[in-house]
């Protein structure tokens, strides 16, 4: 299985992407990767690292696609950046599935045009995966590609998540819930009435009716279908609530006094663990779900361990034929 990661376009590009390329050889002995970018800078950096020479290799990339281009005219004009580069190999089946941290619109617009849309999908939606306060894992479709959305495109996007829950975490009915503005049937606007109307008449998903933003990260659900502006917008309140309040708590610790600071020091393992459980590093990312081969987004600020996790269900989705299973899905609704 082979993956490909696009090595510039994030916050920490390349050094980071190198190093959670290597990480991913170490976890995984099957996998072979290809880095695509400046391969001059890329081969200095891998100097430093000790992995397997016959499961690497470089492609040279002379472009780089920043988050300041606009998407469309990035994809057309910069055909020599490390992202373009690394999705018409992947299109010409060079590899099994591709990993980047470049702009999001531009990887929505180059995996569209480029590798395509899924038979029977009119739009890709870009699919946070939010761990959840069960332990386990919740799927957000859509989380932003798509700020207009008609109703049946929602309907896609609650098959493509339940196909995705179902064959990466082992999830025989997967709960879908709409996100709304209340949790009866008669809630919302037009749009999410008419999608609550199909959801309930789709055939091969559990929609189990809708839920509220509060219940985001409660793991009351397993996949929450959204339009990309609301669903969006939810993501971002929850980033900032949590940045808030553990702005809060230091600030509480440092204003207390020595009681106060002896205390954080008896708290401090479960802070970082709880830190950790809903760090973004460790989820690997967001998936495009939609398209014909995979495609994996990596935080824009993420590292090596955000890379390597990502590479990792990338490797995973590639196994489990996740593209093909979706357009089943959504033959048989």
């Amino acid at each position: 299985m082979k993956i490909i990661v696009d090595c510039y376009g994030g916050d920490h590009c390349p050094v980071e992407a190198v190093a959670g390329a290597v990480a991913a050889l170490e976890k995984l002995p099957e996998l072979s990767v290809v880095l695509t970018g400046d391969e001059k800078e890329i081969s200095a950096l891998l100097q430093g690292h000790k992995y397997d020479r016959g499961r690497l290799e470089v492609v040279n990339a002379s472009e780089v696609i920043t988050n300041s281009d606009p998407p469309a005219k990035a994809v057309m004009r910069k055909k020599d950046s490390s992202t373009v580069v690394g999705l018409n190999l992947l299109k010409e089946g060079g590899a099994d599935g591709m990993v980047s941290s470049a702009n999001t619109g531009a990887l929505l617009v180059g995996g569209s045009i480029i590798l395509g849309l899924s038979e029977g999908v009119t739009r890709a939606a870009l699919c946070p995966v939010l761990p959840n306060a069960k332990g386990t894992y919740t799927i957000l479709a859509d989380g932003g590609a798509n700020i207009d959305c008609r109703p049946e495109q929602m309907v896609e996007f609650a098959v493509m998540g339940s196909v995705y829950m179902r064959e990466m975490f082992n999830i025989t009915s997967p709960s879908t819930g709409l996100l709304n503005n209340g949790a009866e049937a008669e809630k919302g606007n037009e749009q999410t009435k008419a999608a609550y109307k199909l959801l309930t008449e789709t055939k091969g998903i559990n929609f189990v009716g809708n839920i509220e933003c509060r219940d985001l990260l409660t793991g009351a659900v397993d996949v929450i279908v959204a339009d990309g502006f609301n669903g969006n917008i939810g993501i971002k309140a929850s980033e900032g609530m949590g940045s808030v309040l553990f702005g809060l708590i230091k600030e509480g610790i440092m204003q207390g006094g020595l009681r106060a600071k002896m205390g954080y020091l008896l708290l401090k393992p479960v802070l970082k663990k709880v830190k950790n459980k809903m760090s973004s590093d460790d989820v690997g990312g967001a998936v495009f779900l939609g398209m014909k081969k995979v495609l994996v987004k990596t935080h824009g600020s993420g590292k090596a361990q955000a890379f390597m996790n990502a590479i990792i269900k990338a490797h995973g989705m590639a196994k489990s034929g996740v593209p093909a299973k979706i357009e089943d899905g959504l033959r048989f609704r």
